[in-house]
């Protein structure tokens, strides 16, 4: 079988309720005609869960694993040097171990230092955000001091070389971030259609991120503010990628994934962001509303076209399964433990059955739910108070029945405890992983490698 391009697309923080064939669309004054027709050509997965923050979850969609098995369980303050460790052995990796080119263009956030950065874990070429979007309004903030603090940066690398800053990110150019990296992600694709390689493609948008400015051609759009007006752009951005792969003549050769990497932010000073649909929760919860993101799957001729699945699929789930589709599947890490469920046969229409009935909801490095089937249990609530997250002692753990109470208001523990041994086995097994493959510390090395971050740095640095 001729192995495919992946091209897959990752938004920043737009909720399950936001585009058109989720249930939002124009009814929130934001219509998604591109995705929604997107859609319509492939499968839409209704119950894929993501992480409690950014970088949590880039990690587990790069590693296959869970994040606080790699030290990337949270996000870090900037000045902070961080990463995920060399060690791993990310999707990218795996991919062009097996003959694909690959690029990133877009926002990293998985390391700070150039030991940790896209092309150190096998990205070819990035262009993009190295961090989060936020920091972008800084140097518009009262009391900034660029002498105290390195002003944020747009960055580029190629190949082995270090990445480098090209420019400064400010609120000036942060409206024409996403049109760079359309620009970029189209002219990749262009260039490399008709190569005897396939290629993997990132595209890791900085869209809906807050601070949330369109770019002029669409502001004021939707006339219900930049919000709205942002996710416009998105979906006219992801069209631009979609057209081009159709363009190119490769959409039957090509897996387009689309999705969010978390649910909405809920911080009063922003104003009104995403919407998270039925779901309960933010952004930093381990509610439904954050745990589930939009996700889209397009393989002509292979992917059903106009399919659901409401099967559990975690973001960790593409690493095995892209791994499968590219016929590479044999090249996932035994000496580690590995997260990730193949789902290649519910993506393929193979079965209506997927493989994963369990998820581990972590809030940084504390277990704070597990959802089992339609069951979902807390055992700490993290609530978004004055858009600051609370953490809430729980007397007892509580367990909701997501299908009957999609809003999770319902504790229905008594008298179900008859489920505490299925969620305490669940919790024995994880433990039991970690005893043979201890977690990497955050900042970090691999198991059983000596140094730490700031030795990793000062030897990349002397050209060791």
């Amino acid at each position: 079988m001729k192995q495919p391009n992946i091209v897959f697309m990752l938004t920043d923080n737009i909720g399950y309720g936001d585009l058109g064939c989720y249930g939002g669309g124009i009814t929130r004054g934001a219509p998604t005609p591109r995705l929604d027709a997107f859609a319509a050509e492939g499968m839409r997965l209704t119950n894929f869960n993501v992480e409690a923050e950014c970088t949590p979850t880039r990690a587990a969609l790069l590693t296959g694993r869970m994040p606080l098995r790699t030290g990337c369980h949270r996000v870090v303050p900037p000045g902070i040097r961080q990463g995920m460790a060399p060690w791993e052995y990310t999707l990218t990796e795996l991919l062009n171990d097996a003959g694909y080119r690959s690029a990133i263009f877009g926002k990293w956030h998985l390391g700070n230092i150039q030991t940790r950065m896209p092309t150190r874990f096998g990205f070819e070429e990035w262009w993009g955000v190295r961090d989060s979007s936020a920091p972008a309004i800084y140097g518009e903030l009262i009391g900034f001091d660029p002498r105290e603090m390195d002003q944020p940066m747009l960055w580029e690398g190629h190949g082995d070389g270090p990445c480098a800053p090209v420019e400064a990110y400010t609120t000036e150019n942060r409206p024409f971030v996403d049109a760079t990296i359309a620009e970029k992600s189209v002219a990749y694709i262009r260039e490399h259609a008709g190569s005897d390689r396939p290629f993997f493609l990132y595209v890791p948008f900085s869209l809906v991120h807050h601070p949330a400015l369109p770019h002029p051609d669409f502001k004021g759009r939707t006339r219900t503010g930049d919000f709205a007006d942002c996710m416009v752009e998105c979906d006219h951005r992801s069209g631009q990628i979609l057209d081009a792969v159709d363009e190119a003549g490769i959409a039957d050769d090509t897996i387009v994934v689309w999705a969010s990497d978390n649910g909405p932010v809920l911080i009063p000073s922003i104003g009104p962001q995403a919407d998270s649909g039925p779901w309960r929760g933010c952004l930093g919860t381990a509610y439904e509303g954050q745990l589930r993101t939009p996700c889209i799957v397009r393989w002509p001729g292979r992917v059903p076209a106009g399919a659901v699945s409401n099967e559990i699929f975690s973001v960790m789930d593409f690493y095995r399964t892209l791994a499968t589709l590219a016929g590479a599947a044999d090249r996932v890490p035994t000496d580690r433990a590995i997260d990730s469920c193949d789902q290649s046969d519910v993506l393929l229409g193979r079965t209506d059955k997927g493989p994963r009935e369990h998820l581990l909801c972590f809030i940084k490095d504390e277990l704070a739910a597990i959802k089992w089937r339609q069951f979902k249990i807390h055992y700490v609530e993290f609530r978004p108070e004055a858009g600051r997250r609370t953490r809430i002692e729980l007397n007892n753990p509580q367990l909701f029945n997501v299908e009957q109470d999609p809003k999770e208001e319902w504790d229905i523990m008594e008298p179900n405890t008859w489920i505490a041994e299925v969620l305490n086995r669940i919790v024995r097994d994880y433990y039991a992983s970690v005893s043979w493959c201890p977690h990497v510390p955050f900042r970090g090395v691999g198991p059983g490698e000596k140094g730490d971050i700031d030795a990793e740095l000062a030897a990349f640095e002397a050209g060791g």
